[in-house]
């Protein structure tokens, strides 16, 4: 009897390890405070005012390990990183409004007008709606931190844009090709509509009566209901953290219990997301159980996602109940992105490239200071709420 209760004892033990190491291995989240998630904030958008030319054009992507830049350039993701500047100086960083004025100028010199509206693209390109979505927010942010209303008609202007990729579904088509002078049929893009979405919802906040709320309602259904992914071909629900502001940009007297539902399965997929991250060391038997510590953008984007969700709960009683653990996950992911960032003592080849960023198996990319930064400042936000609590 003794022999086979050792035996399996020891089974258990195995079976045990096994699942700590393989199925859930412990989370590392190192501490950070308000301040640190902010100054590491910070460091980034100094990364991104660094490499910004004076034209407005950002430097796209730098391999530390050849020391070589990426040649290439993406307007969507140029517009991204305009509007993580003009979030710092909506945190009271008056500093960066002038690199995000010129990255806002790179932008506007791509405007140009057909029927009613304006959309933005290079020459000859087809127009991006998540590129115009990105410059109604920056402009929108603009116009709050300096009181400046000189844009408003040219914000309602590609307002209406967005308004003319919508179909009846509240599908938003991701292109308009200047060939045909159409939207271009059947075609979608995964993060395209939510921010569009969340441009249409912050027209209505400043410029309510306008229509723009009406608008916004049936692409708010058709992301909730699980339609996009039907009709788009997704195999599963997208985790989209442009959404996530868009709710966060409705706030509760705009939420019914759908919309409500759809905060929580995002905030889910979120919570998942920053959970695993917080697993990942990189090293051992870590690396064949959860790879490498993931892109940084990747990582980013549900940790923005997170923030805006989590800065609705603080007002919207019907997620009360998730505050706190959203809190404490956006705590771990800032804590673990602080941790990661190069330092000047990290420089492997150009201090200008590689202070102030992450980088994925040596490279790093515009969008992954973006998206980490406006994490970070979310996580800074919560912190210094749960710190004021405690003092």
């Amino acid at each position: 009897m003794k022999r086979v209760l050792a035996v399996h004892l020891a089974l258990w033990l195995i079976g045990g390890a096994a699942f700590r190491i393989v199925v859930a291995p412990p989370e590392a989240c190192p501490p950070v405070g308000a301040a640190g998630a902010h100054a590491s904030a910070i460091a980034a958008g100094d990364w991104l005012v660094a490499n910004l030319d004076g034209g407005g054009r950002f430097t796209y992507g730098y391999d530390r390990d050849t020391g070589e830049d990426n040649p290439d350039y993406s307007l969507v993701r140029h517009a991204g990183a305009t509007m993580s500047l003009f979030q710092l100086v909506m945190a009271g960083e008056d500093r960066y409004l002038e690199p995000a004025d010129r990255a806002l100028g790179y932008l506007l010199r791509r405007q140009f007008e057909h029927a009613d509206w304006s959309a933005v693209a290079d020459r000859g390109s087809r127009a991006r709606l998540g590129v115009t979505g990105f410059v109604i927010v920056a402009l929108l942010m603009r116009r709050d931190a300096t009181g400046d209303r000189s844009y408003d008609e040219l914000s309602r202007r590609l307002g209406r844009f967005v308004v003319a990729q919508q179909e009846s579904s509240g599908a938003l088509l991701a292109f308009w090709d200047p060939d045909t002078e159409r939207p271009l049929a059947n075609a979608y893009g995964p993060f395209a509509t939510g921010e569009a979405l969340w441009a249409l919802v912050e027209l209505d906040n400043r410029f309510p009566g306008e229509g723009w709320w009406e608008a916004a309602d049936p692409t708010f259904r058709y992301l909730a209901s699980g339609t996009r992914e039907r009709n788009e071909g997704y195999l599963a629900r997208l985790p989209d953290h442009w959404a996530a502001y868009a709710l966060e940009a409705a706030g509760p007297e705009r939420l019914d219990n759908e919309l409500v539902d759809f905060a929580r399965r995002l905030a889910g997929y979120f919570s998942l997301r920053l959970r695993i991250e917080a697993q990942r060391t990189g090293e051992g038997l870590n690396l064949w159980v959860r790879w490498y510590p993931g892109p940084p953008a990747g990582v980013g984007t549900a940790a923005e996602g997170m923030a805006a969700l989590w800065r609705l709960s603080t007002e919207e009683t019907r997620l009360d109940d998730l505050e706190a653990d959203m809190a404490e996950r956006m705590a771990c992911g800032a804590g673990t992105m602080a941790e990661r960032q190069v330092t000047e003592g990290d420089v492997r080849t150009s201090p200008v490239r590689e202070v102030g960023a992450w980088f994925y198996r040596g490279y790093t990319q515009v969008d992954d200071q973006q998206h980490v930064l406006s994490g970070l400042l979310g996580a800074a936000q919560s912190l210094e709420r749960q710190e004021a609590k405690e003092s």
